[in-house]
């Protein structure tokens, strides 16, 4: 007996997911030499973007637990690049220290290299690229049937 052919849906999956792993491969390796992963510099930017953030506020805009947050918070602290304020109500907000904005401009440019043979696809490519994405995402956040109806 055959295997059952693939899905569209699970082909779109499967290309995605590698996609992604080649993408976090090259950004990482983009900044591994920076000492940062890129995880750690998505901190960096949103705390530029908008200071005082707390583990849970950072969770939140990156996708990730709380407490994946916090330890990446902790680990740019201990590289002296992000200090965490006194606890207000529980809450830590964090705040960019002063060595962390020549290593941020500095991951600006690690980060173009690393994605620069992406700017060679042809606008009209890229657009619809973005477009097809856009329509995934709006599939996937739409919140699902009840189990009941299915």
């Amino acid at each position: 007996m055959n295997p059952p052919m693939p899905t569209p849906a699970f082909e779109l999956v499967t290309a995605l997911r590698r996609f992604h792993r080649l993408l976090q491969a090259r950004l990482d390796g983009a900044l591994n030499g920076l000492g940062l992963s890129y995880a750690q510099y998505e901190v960096l930017r949103l705390l530029r973007e908008e200071p005082n953030l707390h583990a849970g506020a950072i969770g939140r805009r990156l996708g990730i637990t709380r407490q994946a947050a916090h330890s990446l918070l902790r680990q740019l602290q201990q590289a002296d690049l992000v200090e965490l304020l006194p606890r207000d109500g529980g809450i830590r907000g964090a705040y960019l220290t002063g060595r962390s904005d020549r290593r941020i401009r500095r991951c600006v440019d690690a980060v173009a290299h690393a994605t620069a043979p992406l700017a060679d696809l042809d606008r009209g490519t890229a657009q619809s690229l973005l477009d097809a994405l856009d329509v995934c995402e709006r599939a996937l956040t739409r919140p699902p049937p009840p189990w009941w109806l299915e």
